[in-house]
């Protein structure tokens, strides 16, 4: 957990509610069609601030099924398929979070494709 300057991406062991809050809220203030992107978008913002941490973040999330339920619900569609994508888009942004200079906007395209694949 870092503090100070830095967004705190985990907060005793758990994800921290106000990020959580601030990437639900930036996808509902958007229209219906674009609150995947939205989100995605609020997600990378988070993220960009500590790179290990999020990266910790996704493992855990990987990890607590009651969470990653919560998600595939919210992205809707085949709950089967919302299951296969949100995980390869979890996997894909945790393999470029773990690189030396990792770049999730430039993967903004495929995360988007796979989140919305889901539907």
């Amino acid at each position: 957990m870092r503090e100070g300057t830095r967004t705190t991406l985990l907060v005793k062991g758990q994800p921290d509610e106000e990020i959580v809050k601030r990437v639900v809220a930036a996808a509902e203030e958007a229209p219906p069609e674009e609150r995947i992107r939205a989100g995605l978008e609020a997600a990378i913002d988070e993220a960009e601030t500590d790179a290990v941490t999020a990266r910790s973040a996704l493992h855990r999330l990987r990890s607590d099924p009651e969470r990653l339920a919560q998600v595939e619900a919210w992205l809707g569609g085949d709950p089967e398929r919302a299951t296969l994508d949100l995980g390869a888009a979890v996997q894909v942004a945790y393999a470029e979070l773990g690189s030396s200079a990792p770049n999730l906007r430039g993967l903004m395209p495929e995360l988007l494709a796979w989140l919305e694949e889901a539907r």
